[in-house]
């Protein structure tokens, strides 16, 4: 039985080139950018600005700000007939004083918000927006630093 099976598997050892490496296959991503078409086709609304949250708790931690938590509440409508990409840390808060401050991962992990978006044909999303400011300053306007536009805040 075993003379049989070693006739059976010569011709595939007498194929094989033992010199011969198997090539790695690449696999190399890219990250996404938001074109101008993307740009011109998310229209961003901001509807509620709460400021001075001395502390935000979630499901899975609590967290004190350096200053105040702010809570900017937006609604991103695609108006294009094919889906589009965001991302939250492309906006970013403008205060009184003229600082523009980035959003707040500790405060967006905490609540859960996204990174990244992606928003179908002619859909709505609404999605909260945390910032952490300067206790004696107020949120004037949201800054979309990819598309180089601006947002009125409500109120």
């Amino acid at each position: 039985m075993r003379q049989l099976l070693s006739l059976l598997f010569l011709p595939l050892a007498a194929c094989a080139d033992p010199t011969a490496t198997p090539s790695a296959t690449t696999v190399t991503t890219t990250d996404y950018v938001r074109t101008p078409a993307d740009c011109i086709k998310l229209e961003i609304t901001a509807l509620v600005v709460e400021p001075g949250h001395g502390y935000i708790s979630g499901t899975h931690a609590e967290w004190l700000p350096k200053g105040q938590f702010v809570r900017v509440r937006v609604a991103i409508v695609n108006a294009d007939n094919t889906f589009h990409t965001t991302h939250t840390t492309d906006y970013q808060l403008d205060d009184a004083a003229g600082t523009t401050h980035p959003v707040s991962n500790d405060a967006m992990a905490i609540k859960r918000q996204p990174t990244e978006v992606t928003i179908g044909a002619g859909n709505r999303l609404e999605l909260d927006l945390w910032y952490d400011i300067p206790l004696d300053t107020t949120a004037k306007l949201l800054r979309d630093s990819a598309c180089a536009t601006t947002t009125t805040l409500p109120g």
